[in-house]
């Protein structure tokens, strides 16, 4: 009997996993603390729409990292907005697809809660 390869490359991760007792969290985006509507929208936009390129952590993954980092990138809010709006080198510009609230709120989240 043949076993494909995937599948034992599978059996054995998980098993290295289990073994290890690894408790990270589930690969999704963070809940904004408190009850910040702006900041919960900033989510429902960032879910929908970045994790895709950016990761649920923000960690990156097509997209560059933005946890810990997005500041530093960009230590004006303003910048950042007009990053998402416009778009710049191989980020699309979101400005057609979201509304200028949704930018702040997402904008918001990956600088306040990633």
């Amino acid at each position: 009997m043949r076993i494909p390869v995937a599948t034992v490359v599978l059996v054995g991760a998980l098993a290295v996993g289990a073994a290890c007792g690894s408790k990270s969290p589930p690969d999704v985006a963070p809940a904004p603390k408190g009850n910040d509507a702006e900041l919960v929208g900033g989510r429902a936009v960032y879910v929908a729409n970045c994790q895709r390129c950016h990761a649920p952590r923000g960690q990156g993954l097509t997209g560059p990292r933005l946890a810990g980092v997005v500041t530093g990138s960009f230590p004006n809010l303003q910048n950042e907005i007009n990053v998402v709006t416009n778009g710049a080198g191989a980020m699309p510009g979101w400005g057609a697809k979201l509304s200028a609230a949704e930018i702040r709120a997402v904008v918001r989240y990956t600088r306040e809660v990633l």
